[in-house]
């Protein structure tokens, strides 16, 4: 039975949304880019740049987001930008499997992916946080996050047909689908109370104050990190030779791993004692995760797809809930704007950087990156939770 405060039919609206701009938007470029790397003759690098293509464009989107939401408001924004989403996400469909043109055609449908997914995220968290009980918040926003777990868990399940030649169209056929759907409905919300602005409002300058700094920061390592393990995980078992049945195990462990993590932030939250370090916990078991990552065998491709995914989608959870909670409800679109934002610039920075590693380094070198920044990440959520107690 769903605990009251928490509507089923607008956590299932935001949990497709999550499912669709973060689980098919990322994750299952990760899948599908070792077949993407041999039919276009992709290195590693130009698979890190096309995935960082549509980083820009949800950077761009999520900093126009609360203007666009402002000015239109958060219905018509959530349609607008789905259909361009709907838009990207066809022309990736239909790009010729060719260097030049295909890769171009793939390029301009991933911006506008992204560029359509940045205000449409905006739209989802505003409404599913205004139409939920406050003290069901943080729960709440755990709950929508399943969204990406589900998401990885089908194309980890579908790895044995996806990987086939062609095949990783109907990834975009599919992410189409979705965006067409969520544009098709806008849930009405009704707005709850939810209390006095817990502090000062919410300015370009408070992300340099104690109270958003340290949270901002720990969301850009997370950026940084799960976008390196994320993009270049699949194409670390096509260079190890790794069977399809490994290959589809791991994905799908990863996916499980991502639904097992949403349980136990869920028993965290529940315990006052326990809830500040939800988030430290969750950085650091997917830095050793992705340090296990880089390890050359079938145990550790396992073994880090569980860590990594046990974090996976408690970390924006847990801003998600955290950005909300230090806000008033007229600010929030603004403090989660520029919380994303530093979200944006680690999934745009984090393939170049980490792509352009493993093409010096090898392919280990990506894990690597992912582990560093996590590390990073969990220090600075530490620091959060001593600043805020």
């Amino acid at each position: 039975m769903m605990p009251a405060g928490m509507p089923l039919h607008l956590l299932a609206w935001g949990a497709l949304g999550i499912a669709l701009h973060v689980g098919l938007a990322r994750f299952a470029y990760g899948v599908v880019l070792p077949s993407l790397r041999t039919e276009l003759g992709l290195g590693y690098t130009a698979g890190g740049v096309l995935n960082a293509l549509h980083l820009a464009g949800y950077l761009a989107g999520t900093l126009l987001g609360p203007r666009l939401a402002q000015r239109c408001g958060l219905a018509r924004t959530a349609r607008a930008a789905h259909l361009l989403v709907l838009a990207g996400a066809m022309l990736c469909a239909l790009a010729p499997a060719s260097p030049g043109l295909g890769v171009g055609l793939l390029g301009l449908g991933r911006l506008a992916t992204g560029l359509g997914a940045g205000p449409a995220v905006i739209a989802i968290m505003v409404s599913v946080m205004a139409g939920v009980a406050e003290p069901a918040r943080a729960s709440a926003s755990v709950l929508m996050w399943t969204g990406m777990a589900a998401a990885v868990l089908a194309c980890g399940l579908g790895v044995p047909w996806l990987l086939q030649p062609g095949q990783w169209r109907w990834v975009f056929a599919a992410a189409a689908l979705v965006a067409a759907l969520l544009a098709a409905g806008f849930p009405v919300v009704a707005a709850l109370p939810g209390g006095a602005a817990p502090g000062p409002a919410f300015t370009l300058a408070s992300v340099a104050s104690p109270r958003w700094a340290w949270l901002v920061a720990t969301y850009l390592c997370f950026g940084l990190g799960y976008i390196a393990y994320a993009t270049f995980a699949g194409t670390r078992l096509a260079a190890a030779a790794a069977p399809l049945g490994l290959v589809a195990l791991t994905w799908s462990s990863f996916g499980l791993a991502t639904l097992v993590g949403s349980a136990a932030t869920l028993a965290l939250l529940g315990r006052p004692a326990l809830r500040p370090h939800a988030l430290p916990l969750a950085m650091a078991l997917a830095a050793c995760g992705c340090a296990v990552a880089a390890l050359d065998s079938a145990r550790a491709a396992l073994a880090a797809a569980v860590l990594v995914g046990l974090g996976m989608a408690a970390v924006p959870a847990l801003i998600t809930a955290a950005a909300r909670a230090r806000s008033s409800a007229d600010d929030y679109a603004r403090a989660f704007s520029m919380a994303t934002a530093a979200l944006g610039l680690g999934q745009l920075a984090g393939p170049v950087l980490a792509g352009a590693l493993a093409d010096r380094y090898g392919s280990a070198a990506a894990p690597l990156f992912g582990a560093v920044a996590y590390g990073l990440g969990a220090l600075l959520a530490s620091i959060d939770r001593r600043a805020v107690a």
